[in-house]
């Protein structure tokens, strides 16, 4: 039996990683976040910090030929490139597959909705929230102004978009890259993880 996987791709402060781990806890699967970032470092050789200055952070060149966002390989130690962006990537990518290769997870953020895009046994979400909600949500959880949590959104959903469409050549967002697409701000914490779940029961999964 094939193992199961959710990923979740988030706009921030939409309360996509507090979703994942409750989505994590009803069904029993492991919750993987930030944990990437220390295995692929585990792996690597590579320092963690590294991996944590280019999360989910990419400057998309002006010109640029699209290619394939994984392919398996790695870039070896002897590389030039061995710490470049792109091999932090490939790791990160590389940890995905294998942790959907061997168990039930919720993978939040990373491409992992595109990384695992052959899989039958994977149901992707985008999570997204209202911009006044999502405001609020930064306020109470940062201690944020309204003026710095509009900033800090837009800075960071930035980031995000130029990240996937860097390594996916796909629009970050956009909801046929996605099984799901739900708005938080309408349904709530509990209202959207229940959705999901009725989602994946409707798949048979």
């Amino acid at each position: 039996m094939e193992n199961r996987v959710i990923t979740i791709a988030r706009s921030y402060g939409s309360g996509g990683r507090k979703m994942g781990r409750l989505l994590a806890k009803e069904l029993g699967y492991e919750y993987y976040d930030r944990e990437i970032l220390r295995i692929a470092s585990d792996e690597s050789g590579i320092s963690e910090e590294l991996f944590r200055q280019a999360d989910e952070k990419q400057r998309i060149p002006l010109f640029r030929i699209a290619r394939e966002v994984y392919t398996g390989e790695v870039i070896p130690p002897d590389s030039d490139d061995f710490i470049s962006n792109e091999n932090l990537f490939r790791y990160q990518a590389k940890i995905i597959r294998e942790l959907a290769a061997t168990r039930n997870c919720v993978i939040v953020g990373r491409c992992a909705d595109y990384v695992l895009n052959d899989r039958d046994d994977v149901v992707s979400v985008f999570i997204l929230g209202d911009t006044d909600a999502r405001i609020k949500c930064l306020e109470q959880r940062q201690g944020l102004d309204e003026a710095q949590a509009r900033k800090k959104i837009k800075e960071v959903d930035k980031d995000r978009s130029s990240f996937y469409k860097y390594y996916s050549d796909q629009t970050w967002g956009d909801a046929q890259n996605y099984d799901l697409c739900i708005n938080s701000s309408k349904l709530g914490v509990e209202g959207t993880v229940q959705t999901i779940l009725s989602y994946i029961k409707a798949r048979g999964l």
